[in-house]
């Protein structure tokens, strides 16, 4: 949280010693309640980054909620009106010790949540407090000052401001309309003298407008129009001239974008990263290479202190946040995703097959049964896509569970969600039966056929199970 040192002049060059500018909610310009939009506007800070910040600790156990309750207590109503908070205690608060507080209030809160070591909360409330903290230093904000002088601001009893009464709006009455009557009220003589002025200069305009027509009255239309566009274009040409230098010159005072050579290092590393290690993602979505970004962006925002434009850096620095808090909380490197061919070619090698997300084949028919040998294959796809296809010389059980997709054995197809679904495919048959039914007995002297028990387990998918002759 950005906090500004007691008694120095604000951007707008009010004297020390003024209250300077108001810490103010904007609704017009908000969208809740305007307290991210008046934080924005008082800190010269983008309010996506305070909205940001707060959506971040509001998923430490509900933090950001209890500061942005306190930042709407303590901040003022947009037409200046004091703060709930300034009427319930009868004293003015100061926006410096208003931000003061909010980043007391998270610093403390980011202490409590290392009671039992470091969580994923500890990153969440830690990450905002760390980047506003850099921010503030990096505005020339005296931290360490801004906290002694905190409780002597909290002490002050100067009562708070009083909401701004309505001026009355002026009345006009004009004195050359003796039929209109003056309506109740002041009547408001500058108004008077403004519009008799107003009318003079209409008229002694008019007649420069008819002395100019006289006399460009040897020109022609077609003349008259060349010049009016010429002086159209040289007005264009000059406006964005004029336009161009300022945006140099704005660039010139700010210096190099940081945002730049800071991209392209983390795209450098990246690709370090990924092409060193055995397993890419894991490695790029690993704790090493995310807290190294973090530090190239905090060392870029401190950089910027003393040169260069920091523009972009701390919506980065939030993304990455994002992604690390994410990786935290979820581990994403484990993730099977693409597509998968899978052919055991014996019992002893059918495993559990799983992927996450993507398209898979289970292929059965390579191995060799022996009669009435029993082999139970299981496949996990969670999204996508499973295709099994099984010899036709074994008898096939299957059962097919998913929450929501389509089943498709033999020539039978089930579709919708909560599918849960048991068929027994008999040897030389293309179609499947209720898992119950009787099952065809072997010929007299015949050996029992070979039995597949196929568990087929998704999320959403497709499946399909099918024979093949070998």
């Amino acid at each position: 949280m950005e906090t500004q040192e007691p008694g120095a002049p604000s951007s707008d060059g009010l004297a020390e010693g003024g209250h300077g500018r108001e810490l103010r909610k904007n609704p017009e310009a908000g969208v809740i309640t305007g307290v991210c939009a008046g934080l924005g506007e008082f800190t010269r800070v983008d309010p996506v980054v305070w909205r940001t910040a707060f959506a971040i600790t509001g998923l430490a156990s509900g933090t950001g909620l209890w500061l942005y309750g306190g930042a709407w207590l303590l901040m003022r109503s947009s037409e200046g009106g004091p703060a709930m908070a300034e009427q319930l205690l009868d004293r003015r608060f100061a926006p410096e010790s208003v931000l003061t507080l909010l980043g007391l209030a998270l610093a403390s809160a980011t202490a409590l949540s290392l009671i039992g070591g470091i969580s994923g909360g500890t990153l969440m409330l830690a990450t905002p407090l760390i980047l506003g903290g850099l921010t503030a230093h990096s505005r020339g904000i005296d931290l360490k000052q801004a906290l002694r002088d905190l409780p002597a601001q909290l002490k002050a009893k100067e009562p708070p401001p009083v909401p701004p009464k309505p001026e009355p709006a002026p009345t006009y009455y004009n004195p050359a309309q003796p039929w209109a009557a003056a309506p109740s009220g002041p009547v408001d003589l500058s108004v008077i003298a403004h519009q008799s002025a107003q009318d003079t200069a209409e008229d002694s305009g008019e007649e420069n407008e008819e002395e100019e027509e006289d006399q460009d009255g040897e020109h022609t239309a077609t003349e008259r129009a060349r010049i009016s566009a010429q002086r159209a274009r040289e007005q264009a040409r000059e406006t964005t001239e004029r336009q161009r230098e300022r945006k140099k010159a704005r660039r010139r005072e700010r210096g190099i974008l940081l945002f730049t050579p800071v991209f392209w290092v983390i795209v450098v590393a990246g690709i370090i990263f990924g092409v060193s290690g055995e397993h890419p993602l894991s490695a790029l979505l690993g704790p090493v290479f995310l807290g190294s970004v973090v530090t190239v962006i905090g060392a870029a925002l401190l950089a910027g202190t003393w040169f260069g434009d920091r523009r972009g850096l701390v919506s980065l620095g939030a993304l990455v946040t994002l992604l690390a808090i994410a990786t935290t909380s979820t581990d994403l490197t484990s993730l099977r995703l693409g597509s998968e061919h899978w052919r055991p070619a014996a019992p002893a090698e059918v495993r559990e097959y799983q992927l996450d997300g993507g398209q898979a084949e289970l292929d059965l028919t390579a191995m060799e049964l022996e009669p009435g040998e029993r082999v139970d294959v299981s496949a996990d796809v969670r999204f996508g896509e499973v295709k099994v296809v099984v010899p036709e010389t074994a008898r096939v059980d299957v059962h097919a569970t998913a929450a929501f997709g389509s089943v498709l054995i033999g020539d039978e197809r089930w579709s919708g969600g909560n599918l849960d679904v048991r068929r027994a495919m008999e040897p030389g048959s293309t179609g499947g039966a209720p898992e119950d039914a009787e099952r065809e007995q072997p010929d007299e002297g015949g050996a029992e056929p070979a039995e597949l028990n196929v568990r087929l387990m998704s999320h959403s998918a497709d499946m399909e199970v099918r024979r093949v002759a070998r």
